[in-house]
């Protein structure tokens, strides 16, 4: 008796520990499709995503998982080349080469790699690199409101709003109009690294006075969720 109960211990311990609780895999850069997966209930299997600075249609990408269940927006990127990857690979979705800002305006595009991270608008961020782009081109950017006012969801509601612009993001957030888009769920890239120094951001207090929740932190990007009286995994 002692033994078969020494031996259900065994086997118990064996599923608890090489069985139960295998790891969980992600598509995003830092673990931000993991955070949406436990704030998006598992039933919600249509919605539409708004991704700019896409960058990859899988790799690091923050809305691939949910385009496997189902969902189908937009995604927008400054290099035609990742554009190119986004329509071989996300054809259903409608995808974007633009560059994105508050305001219509030329501005430069810094590239350090024909496939990288690091493009960008914004010449401090270009500086803080060291050492000169491979490429800087001009075009006119323009904003999330003129893209999406051109889009088949013209004044719908979004779900999800994703934003990793390389240091222009506030500006990029700012070209949406919250009011008629209403994104329930917005990512958007921060490199602070205090939680003080993220409350006093421009890009907290500005969300916060529209109704929206810091719920959540991975490492570069902040989650945020519109306020709702409801705790739980979000019913979109």
């Amino acid at each position: 008796m002692v033994t078969f109960k020494i031996f259900g211990h065994f086997l118990w311990l064996v599923r608890k520990t090489f069985i139960t609780r295998g790891p969980r895999l992600y598509y995003s850069q830092f673990g931000e499709d993991a955070v949406l997966r436990e704030i998006i209930s598992p039933q919600c299997n249509k919605g539409v995503y708004v991704d700019v600075g896409a960058y990859h249609p899988t790799k690091f990408s923050n809305t691939h998982a949910l385009y496997k269940r189902g969902w189908r927006g937009v995604n927008i990127d400054m290099d035609p080349v990742k554009i190119e990857a986004f329509s071989l690979a996300r054809a259903d979705d409608m995808n974007v080469c633009a560059a994105i800002s508050n305001e219509k305006a030329v501005k430069e595009i810094y590239n350090f790699s024909d496939y990288g991270l690091t493009s960008t608008i914004d010449p401090d961020v270009a500086a803080a690199e060291g050492h000169e782009p491979v490429a800087v081109r001009t075009v006119e950017a323009t904003t999330l409101n003129d893209v999406l006012d051109h889009s088949p969801y013209a004044g719908s509601e979004i779900d999800l709003l994703s934003i990793d612009t390389e240091g222009h993001d506030f500006e990029a957030l700012r070209s949406i109009d919250i009011n008629r888009y209403k994104p329930k769920i917005i990512i958007v890239e921060s490199a602070l690294t205090s939680i003080r120094d993220v409350i006093d951001s421009a890009i907290f207090r500005y969300l916060e006075e529209r109704n929206y929740r810091l719920v959540g932190w991975t490492h570069l990007s902040l989650i945020f969720r519109v306020d709702k009286s409801r705790i739980f995994r979000y019913q979109l």
